[in-house]
């Protein structure tokens, strides 16, 4: 039997903790956050990133009725990429220092080379992140080539209702949704805990009151770039309301189906509840997939006979960028530097997800790790450049 002062401590102890509980528990329903059993059984410190998708719920997307099969020529890649200081790592060492799980490439429309690490193959998911973004930006061409938004110059209050959008936000346009210069203040910050806003949105069980609540401006509408990606998940809402379906359901018709994508995906949501998608993450598919994309960007928008998006949008994002050093940011992709030549572009997410097209070399690479936060980005598609003019016989 404890004595009565370790009995006082004990009580004292559980008292401070049902406090504890009590805070968390309000604090969680202020901010639309899954149940404390449901945030400890996210288990992030024990799930690969890559693998997150398996903690959330999610909206199906169906195979395309009619799969086509990638053609398959494999080809060695025995070559140095360049890296860090000068330096440069075997294919074998740069896959293995960037924690890649699957890197498939895929160079006139045939899988050239593919590699599967740490017991993942070609039927093994992978969640996008960042990578979505892109997708969601490609369902935004469809619609746009479709009729079912007039204009990226459109204003998003045209589409969404007042009780859902701030008197701030309606005279954003969707264009400058795309392109990340909206304003809308959702700091963007991975490290930390949920005290960081897009932390908070990442996990919320709410996200059409995650936007509700939101109402300050960091600055004026197209002013400037800022990235942030609450303007991805506003433009999915202004997707889902001018489509009239769930943007998986969308993506389900406008891109699965007619890219002839083999594997059932999905689209990580808030909730069962209210079934609205992480857009700025978490799409949820094979490294083959993936490449579907870049594909489609590859080939200036069509599929076969078939015009998916227009030659115009498939071209954006080629515009050579003038820097040196840095990624731009446009239309949902990432211009590496120094791409006037090949006009490469890549769709990034956080802890190494990439789809990088290279229009001048007809190749796409699809890399998916786990591998830190925004780290070695630049780095990694300048290698991705090189192993592209490699096959191409450029060097």
């Amino acid at each position: 039997m404890p004595s009565p002062r370790t009995s006082q401590r004990l009580a004292r102890g559980a008292a401070a903790l049902l406090i504890l509980l009590a805070g968390a528990e309000i604090g969680r329903r202020v901010a639309d956050l899954p149940s404390l059993p449901a945030l400890v059984d996210l288990q992030f410190d024990l799930t690969p990133r890559s693998q997150s998708y398996k903690v959330f719920d999610a909206n199906p997307i169906a195979r395309s009725s009619h799969p086509q099969a990638l053609p398959v020529a494999l080809r060695p890649l025995e070559i140095n990429v360049p890296w860090k200081k000068n330096g440069q790592l075997s294919m074998a060492d740069f896959l293995k220092t960037t924690a890649t799980h699957a890197f498939v490439v895929v160079q006139d429309g045939s899988v050239v080379y593919e590699r599967y690490i740490d017991g993942f193959d070609a039927n093994s998911r992978f969640t996008s992140f960042s990578v979505a973004k892109s997708f969601v930006s490609a369902l935004t061409g469809v619609a746009l080539m479709q009729g079912k938004i007039k204009s990226l110059d459109e204003p998003i209050g045209h589409y969404l209702k007042s009780d859902e959008l701030a008197p701030a936000y309606a005279g954003i346009t969707i264009g400058q949704l795309l392109d990340m210069r909206s304003g809308i203040d959702v700091d963007e910050r991975y490290a930390g805990s949920l005290t960081s806003p897009v932390v908070r949105m990442f996990v919320s069980t709410d996200l059409h009151s995650f936007l509700a609540r939101r109402h300050g401006l960091r600055f004026a509408p197209g002013e400037r770039f800022e990235y942030r990606s609450v303007d991805t998940l506003v433009l999915s809402r202004v997707l889902a309301r001018a489509t009239g379906m769930p943007l998986s359901d969308y993506a389900q018709q406008a891109l699965w189906e007619p890219l002839g994508m083999e594997q059932d995906a999905s689209w990580s949501v808030d909730s069962r509840k209210h079934g609205v998608e992480k857009a700025f993450c978490c799409l949820n598919t094979t490294a083959r997939e993936f490449a579907r994309l870049g594909l489609l960007y590859l080939n200036q928008g069509r599929i076969g006979e078939r015009q998916v998006v227009s030659t115009t949008w498939a071209n954006e994002p080629r515009r050579p960028d003038n820097r040196s050093d840095i990624l731009e940011y446009r239309d949902g992709w990432w211009i590496p530097p120094g791409n006037a030549q090949d006009q490469d572009f890549s769709a990034i997410g956080v802890f190494g997800q990439y789809i990088y097209v290279n229009p001048a070399t007809r190749t796409v690479i699809v890399k998916l790790s786990d591998y830190g936060a925004e780290q070695d980005e630049v780095l990694t598609t300048l290698a991705m450049r090189r192993i592209s003019h490699y096959l191409a016989g450029r060097d």
